[in-house]
């Protein structure tokens, strides 16, 4: 906020507000691709090789997507796996400041593999690798590498600057290892900036495992604050895919219970555990072992802390039916919500958990959150194709309500299907303005192995225009987003000397007053004033900055109307607010008339006019707040 000469003033018409009028949406099917993103929805990348593979995904904050993978490489003679990220801006082209021509390629030991991707406070993204040296199998004999001796396997954290480069201020060199378990399977970043990196030891053969948890220091050393700088075991004897933070600092992990493999008929449930910020367990906690058993084969493969605490666990879930002469299969997903002391939510799905069967043979990918508390769960239908035909996959997308219940009114029973196909779905995710992303691997023509990007509608609502007025007499702009206000100003309700300048950019109302509906998620209110009639100007002001809300409450000279309708807040940069990418920058420009109590802002998409208003006397504020795409 300005210091008191510089207060921002604004317009209110003298005939009174109309509050802003309720909007409906149009909705969009669930595999409603959107056409401003690649190729009518689509982008297609390459590995360069046959057996390329295609990882973890993340959205940014400013809207663009960083694909990982691996690609086949030599070493000596031995197969290795080189690592790469690629990052595409939010209208699906290569960011080409991003590593070299949008792709950064990095190793850990020469034969890696990505099995979880997460961004920190500072935007770096962080990987869970498992990492080996380039080494030939024997069958039941190990990998041996140029030597002639078993590489071992191993966990490790990589970090990468936000221009793709590693950050070598992670272990010197941009990774850190954890050479007392294998896999990699998960890490998360603490909000001080510590790693925690998840994985396993056992014996393959025998199916028994138990997970690894070590934490890791901003700059790759072991925490001596965490079990001494040791790893901790699971108490379970559990197989850990999912690792979280709480906001009290505990720590939550789950796996599967006892036994891998969820096509085992051993595995029947799952478990979770709960340490302390220093690695000891939690034995309140349920007893310290949160046990659920399903009665089906099941595996957690992810995990989310929940507004009030509490925790959801989503994954697979596999019913085996004896039926002569061949055992036959429902697959599909399952989920489990707990108190944040552990126990089962009993007023969530059937007492606490449930099973939705999908198909015969169903795979998990993911799960994002809806607007309304439930969530969408990603997976793929995969039948066993006839003799001499290649694989083909269906994506799925089941729609839970809050409560744990499938959605009717969303596909059929809650599932949506989409059309079968060659590529087989391996990430879901949404990005700021609830759209999805499915990833799948794919086959390009010439061979390769790739990745098939396409970017769907999802819950992103429709937007509304915010209208620009400019009053001859008064020399002063004014904005609105309601319909029934503008059509007032228009028939003259608001006095003489109001025109349309045609200048408007998109923001969003609520479906129905006082609700969240039809707005996206990351979207904030803006606060609208008037200047006191008798005190403040004859002018509106507007803000999404919630302490410039505040500050503005308290001033006499202006009285607080209603919040006018939702956009995002901007991002801050070094080089001043900037927008995500696929929204836009909404500029304020200030008249400087606060000495004659006749202040008033403009606020405009248009850099151009920006600059042309500054020419003119205006003073230049800055981005203020981000509106939608056009």
């Amino acid at each position: 906020m300005k210091e008191s000469a510089n207060r921002p003033r604004a317009w209110r018409a003298a005939w009174g507000m109309l509050l802003c009028a309720a909007t409906g949406l149009a909705g969009a099917a669930p595999f409603d691709l959107d056409p401003g993103y690649g190729a009518q929805g689509r982008v297609t990348f390459s590995t360069g090789q046959p057996d390329g593979q295609i990882g973890r995904s993340v959205v940014q904050a400013d809207g663009k997507l960083v694909v990982t993978g691996a690609r086949p490489t030599q070493v000596d003679n031995q197969p290795g796996a080189e690592l790469f990220a690629r990052r595409f801006n939010a209208d699906g082209s290569v960011d080409a400041g991003f590593g070299t021509n949008g792709e950064s390629r990095f190793s850990v030991r020469g034969r890696d593999a990505i099995n979880m991707i997460t961004l920190d406070a500072n935007g770096r993204i962080v990987l869970a690798v498992s990492a080996q040296e380039p080494c030939t199998n024997i069958p039941f004999g190990g990998c041996f590498n140029s030597a002639g001796q078993v590489a071992p396997l191993v966990s490790a954290v990589v970090r990468l600057r936000t221009d793709g480069a590693l950050d070598a201020t992670l272990g010197g060199k941009g990774y850190t290892e954890a050479t007392d378990f294998y896999g990699g399977y998960a890490v998360a970043v603490q909000p001080d900036g510590k790693l925690l990196l998840l994985g396993t030891t056992g014996v393959a053969r025998a199916r028994i495992f138990n997970w690894n948890l070590a934490r890791f220091n901003p700059d790759g050393t072991r925490d001596p604050g965490f079990n001494g700088g040791q790893s901790v075991a699971s108490r379970c004897d559990a197989f850990g895919f999912a690792v979280l933070v709480q906001p009290d600092g505990g720590i939550v992990v789950g796996g599967d219970d006892g036994v891998f493999y969820a096509d085992s008929a051993v595995n029947s449930g799952f478990c979770i555990e709960r340490l302390f910020p220093d690695g000891s367990h939690d034995t309140a906690f349920n007893q310290g072992q949160l046990r659920t058993n399903f009665g089906i084969n099941v595996s957690l493969l992810s995990m989310a802390v929940l507004p009030g605490g509490k925790l959801l666990a989503v994954g697979r879930g596999i019913q085996t039916h004896d039926t002569l002469p061949l055992a036959t299969y429902d697959s599909g997903f399952i989920a489990a919500r707990y108190f944040a002391n552990g126990l089962l939510d009993s007023s969530y799905g059937n007492g606490g958990k449930w099973f939705v069967p999908v198909a015969d043979y169903h795979g998990y990918v993911d799960f994002t959150f809806a607007r309304d508390g439930g969530f969408f769960a990603a997976g793929y239908e995969y039948p066993v194709p006839p003799a001499g035909s290649a694989q083909q996959y269906r994506p799925t997308l089941l729609k839970v309500t809050a409560d744990g219940q499938p959605d009717a009114t969303f596909g059929t029973g809650g599932i949506a299907r989409g059309p079968f196909g060659p590529d087989r779905p391996v990430g879901f995710l949404r990005d700021i303005e609830d759209r999805w992303y499915l990833i799948s691997a794919t086959t390009l023509p010439d061979l390769n192995a790739g990745a098939l990007i396409e970017r769907y509608k999802g819950e992103r609502p429709e937007s509304v225009p915010v209208i620009e007025f400019y009053n001859v007499n008064l020399k002063h702009y004014f904005i609105t987003a309601s319909a029934a206000e503008a059509a007032g100003i228009d028939a003259g309700a608001a006095g003489p000397g109001w025109q349309r300048t045609g200048g408007d950019f998109r923001a969003w109302q609520p479906v129905a007053a006082g609700t969240l509906n039809g707005v996206p998620q990351l979207a904030r209110t803006l606060c609208r004033f008037y200047g006191t009639p008798g005190q403040g100007p004859n002018s509106h002001f507007y803000t999404i900055d919630m302490p410039e809300c505040d500050f503005v409450r308290q001033d006499p000279g202006w009285t607080f109307e209603n919040y006018a309708f939702y956009a995002y807040p901007p991002l801050a940069t070094p080089t001043g607010n900037a927008c995500p990418g696929g929204l836009s920058p909404v500029y304020r420009v200030y008249n400087n008339r606060y000495a004659q109590n006749d202040s008033n802002h403009r606020y405009t998409t248009s850099n151009t006019t920006y600059l042309q208003m500054q020419q003119q006397g205006w003073t230049g504020e800055g981005v203020v707040f981000c509106a939608a795409a056009p």
